[in-house]
């Protein structure tokens, strides 16, 4: 997530390390998942129906992982049988859960991109650089909305994630704190990042689990040097992942924090919200 820096209106957010970033797409042509082997084309006789039935055996296997050994993110979980409605009913509680500018507070407005969906997973590579990979198999829905603070050039972003089942979700926040874990020092491109490491999460009652990433960036997409404090506060309700990551000038470090626990608590009362109430706001 990572965003120019904010030396005024920020030019955007752009997820860091564990948190929403939106990633370049698969490569086209791309159906399947990395790895899967090349058919052979004809075979004779009863021949035939045994490479088939392999080949069947094959597709399965390779549908079963994300195709990317960088950084963890193996996949748990299949998603359900009915695959259309469970992702529109996903997609749905993703609308709902996630923050528009006034859900941030006054003086907040949409920012460039407003919404990501599908937004893809990060990833921190072994050699320290910050990526971005497709969503894993069980993911139903990703969203994530950018805003920014004109006054003080914070910029926010609120993800919705909802995975297939309960053990998928624990997965992906296993492989968040990895990611976290793995490098203090990260880039992407001319960008740096310094001091990355897990802190203490916010005190929030009703998740399964939370998780709290911080750092500082300190060279901007163009090269400039800059001092801008970020954190990630991410929590776990079930299948659900909600994270909240806010990013502006050290010096705002209070506010910072602040806005980060805010949204993340707001997200986590819509959750908790019946669709017809939440519509009745």
């Amino acid at each position: 997530m990572s965003s120019q820096p904010p030396t005024g209106p920020p030019s955007g957010p752009v997820p860091r390390p564990s948190g929403p970033a939106p990633g370049p797409p698969p490569p086209s042509g791309s159906g399947a998942p990395r790895g899967g082997r090349r058919r052979k084309r004809t075979l004779i006789g009863a021949g035939a129906a045994a490479v088939v039935l392999a080949l069947v055996v094959v597709l399965v296997v390779s549908l079963g992982g994300d195709g990317d050994d960088d950084g963890g993110g193996s996949a748990v979980s299949p998603a359900p049988t009915d695959t259309k409605a469970a992702e529109a009913a996903a997609h749905a509680v993703a609308t709902r859960v996630a923050l528009a500018p006034p859900d941030w507070g006054s003086g907040f407005t949409q920012h460039k991109p407003y919404e990501v969906d599908p937004a893809p997973e990060s990833l921190v590579r072994e050699n320290c650089e910050f990526a971005s990979r497709p969503s894993r198999i069980g993911t139903l829905a990703s969203l994530q909305r950018n805003v920014t603070e004109t006054a003080s050039g914070i910029a926010g972003t609120s993800e919705v994630k909802v995975f297939a089942d309960e053990a998928t979700a624990k997965q992906y926040l296993a492989d968040a704190r990895d990611n976290i874990h793995r490098c203090p020092d990260q880039f992407r491109g001319k960008e740096r990042w310094n001091g990355v490491r897990e802190a203490s999460p916010p005190q929030l009652p009703g998740f399964d689990e939370l998780v709290s990433e911080e750092g500082r960036q300190v060279v901007s997409a163009n090269g400039a040097t800059v001092n801008d404090l970020y954190v990630i506060a991410t929590g776990r309700d079930g299948r659900n992942i909600l994270s909240a990551y806010v990013v502006g000038k050290a010096d705002l470090d209070a506010q910072i924090q602040k806005y980060a626990t805010d949204s993340l608590q707001k997200m986590h009362q819509r959750l908790g919200q019946q669709p017809e109430a939440a519509a009745g706001r």
